[in-house]
């Protein structure tokens, strides 16, 4: 009885993923990072529009963490695709506060995460 229990309540173990899924689900983040990346250089540019630039970087942390969900993703990528999508999201509201130092703050930290998906994924 007991080990019935054991088996029930006993997470399954994590499937083993081909190389071509965990390739195309790396290839997807990296294209939604590329995308979401270059729609927010653009939209933030300092002469852009500020309503725009919130929406480019909240659409681009929800495409980050629609790609990190995809269980053949190596953790790395994952990792880093979840702190920029927390960092944009971060960095929208800032905005809101008038608060140049705080948004100061926040622009390094996204710039910072921003730089780690260059590392994974290039520019």
């Amino acid at each position: 009885m007991i080990v019935a229990i054991f088996a029930l309540v006993r997470p399954s173990p994590r499937p083993d993923y081909t190389a071509a899924e965990k390739a195309a689900a790396q290839a997807q983040l990296c294209d939604n990072y590329k995308l979401a990346s270059r729609a927010a250089h653009i939209e933030t540019a300092p002469d852009g529009d500020t309503a725009l630039a919130r929406i480019s970087m909240i659409n681009g942390a929800l495409m980050l963490e629609t790609a990190a969900r995809d269980p053949a993703l190596a953790g790395e990528y994952r990792d880093a695709a979840r702190a920029l999508a927390a960092a944009y999201q971060n960095m929208a509201a800032t905005g809101s506060l008038a608060d140049p130092a705080k948004y100061q703050v926040a622009i390094d930290a996204t710039n910072a995460k921003v730089g780690k998906m260059e590392e994974l994924c290039g520019e």
